[in-house]
């Protein structure tokens, strides 16, 4: 039985590969090509590793503390994680936290049965949580040094003369997938945030964002929509 030629030995000057016949290069993308792109940028390399075992650092803190904490793989830290408060907080896998000292990422829950939920890729950088019911996250989101509270913490009606010992009304918040939240925007409680959608530099989201939208402004409007045109007929 003879093996068929492979369209790399068929190939000539006058019947050239295609792209997609075209092999790749060999040990790209596996092991060797990883420790290629490390000698190419040791820098780079360098704060991989720092931030893996940062990630690691966090597990293991949280961990020992016997805090509701449940990391994903792949976790990876640069700067400061200060997780606090009786509830729930989980990380999907290849989620990763950039952001400084002076500036911490702070899920924070401010009840027992409080969930905040990350899915898979999400990025967060600097920002801010508040919890007392659900925070829900969609994978491969991107939080910048956002606010994100899903209650109004004290009675914003109330007629008491101690408005701080008040409690506030909550409802959960709901981010969709491939969502991105600029510098300083705020999201409410209640809201849900549609994939796909963009929301402004300094927004304050009260009410829900539709799949694919852009809101910018406070209170946050829609402003260009992303969604692909349908195909004429």
């Amino acid at each position: 039985m003879t093996q068929s030629a492979t369209p790399l030995e068929n190939a000539t000057p006058e019947t050239p590969l295609t792209p997609a016949e075209i092999p790749p290069p060999p040990g790209r993308g596996g092991l060797v090509g990883k420790l290629g792109k490390a000698v190419r940028r040791p820098g780079h390399a360098v704060l991989v590793l720092s931030s893996m075992a940062r990630g690691q650092y966090y597990r293991l803190k949280y961990r020992l503390l016997r805090r509701k904490v449940i990391i994903g793989k792949n976790f990876k830290v640069i700067g400061k994680l200060d997780i606090r408060g009786p509830g729930t907080v989980i990380f999907g896998d290849d989620c990763f936290v950039i952001c400084t000292y002076i500036q911490p990422t702070t899920p924070w829950t401010h009840h027992p049965d409080a969930v905040i939920r990350f899915g898979n890729g999400v990025g967060l950088s600097g920002t801010r949580l508040g919890c007392r019911v659900s925070i829900t996250v969609g994978n491969n989101t991107g939080l910048s040094d956002a606010r994100i509270m899903d209650s109004d913490f004290h009675d914003a009606r109330s007629n008491s003369t101690d408005r701080q010992n008040t409690e506030g009304a909550n409802s959960p918040v709901v981010i969709g997938d491939n969502v991105w939240l600029g510098a300083g925007s705020m999201i409410l409680k209640g809201v849900h945030i549609g994939d796909n959608a963009v929301v402004g530099a300094g927004s304050v989201v009260a009410t829900n964002v539709p799949p694919n939208a852009i809101v910018f402004g406070n209170p946050a409007r829609v402003i260009w929509n992303n969604a692909a045109p349908k195909p004429t007929t």
